[in-house]
């Protein structure tokens, strides 16, 4: 059965897999929580990171269909298979972006990297998803940008720097 992972446990995966793709080891005794205040939520090589989720509402639908069914059949591995369409990478894009940067622009600081890792991360190629998701938060950017000192896209087979 499958164990619970804590908030904290989520944004050192996300840490993790964003410094492997930027070509870091990755330090599990450099993470810190103790020396944090809000918006931070780990500090990393004296790099204060705010974490978060885009298309937070996919993310809560896929944990709460798995969440139920593991508790009607505890002794049954399930997997959950949900297809999902953009109707273009641009909707792609904007999903993730509107839903991680909307929510979090008033506790940006200019100290801060954010780290956005989308729910759904196998939309299209890389060099493709990159293209859009830059050009949609330049042409977004006066409405949708934050304090942040840079801004990252996380995807398992790259990271999207938009600033």
């Amino acid at each position: 059965m499958a164990q619970k992972c804590t908030r904290q446990e989520e944004e050192k995966q996300t840490l993790q897999k964003f410094l492997k793709n930027q070509g870091e080891d990755f330090c599990p005794n450099l993470v810190s929580y103790s020396k944090i205040k809000e918006p931070c939520d780990v500090l990393y090589k004296g790099i204060e990171y705010q974490i978060t989720y885009g298309n937070r509402k996919l993310l809560g639908d896929l944990r709460k269909t798995t969440s139920v069914r593991s508790k009607e059949n505890p002794n049954v591995s399930e997997s959950f298979c949900r297809i999902i369409g953009y109707p273009s990478l641009i909707d792609y894009a904007k999903e993730v972006l509107e839903t991680a940067l909307k929510d979090k622009k008033g506790k940006s600081d200019g100290k801060m990297t954010l780290l956005v890792e989308p729910a759904y991360t196998s939309y299209g190629l890389f060099p493709e998803r990159e293209e859009f998701f830059k050009k949609y938060f330049k042409d977004n950017e006066q409405r949708l940008d934050g304090l942040w000192q840079s801004i990252f896209i996380v995807f398992p087979d790259g990271n999207i720097k938009l600033r």
